[in-house]
């Protein structure tokens, strides 16, 4: 009679790693990331009508007080006028988006929508939440 040898069990450990690779791909593709221009604090009004901002547009930010910010810098009205007008320019979009905080008052979200038309703006977005 023959004798066997015995064979150590193994588990193959191939399927496991597809499956993971798998599963890792299925979330990186099924999740979403928020992406904010700015990282200043607004607290923006809310709508139901709220669209997605459109994306490379100049986007000016108000906050409470009423600064205005290109980005992540602080600029006065004429140096807004300037920027904005620059950028739209060399834009083939002629659109601006206003993010401005809901304490804002009126009169100044008024003066950017007014500041950002006359820098060539032909549509202006106003960021809310939905």
């Amino acid at each position: 009679m023959r004798r066997r040898g015995r064979t150590s069990p193994a588990i193959n450990l191939a399927p496991l790693v597809d499956i993971v690779f798998l599963l890792v791909i299925f979330f990186m593709v099924s999740s979403t990331f928020i992406t904010q221009e700015t990282g200043l604090p607004i607290d923006l009004p809310s709508a139901q009508s709220g669209l997605e901002e459109p994306q490379g547009v100049p986007v000016v930010v108000l906050d409470e007080q009423g600064q205005a910010y290109l980005g992540n810098r602080r600029l006065s009205d004429a140096a807004l006028f300037a920027q904005v007008k620059a950028r739209l320019d060399r834009s083939e979009k002629k659109v601006a988006v206003l993010r401005a905080d809901r304490r804002v008052p009126h009169g100044r979200v008024v003066q950017v929508l007014d500041i950002l038309r006359r820098a060539g703006a032909a549509r202006v977005a106003i960021a809310v939440l939905p």
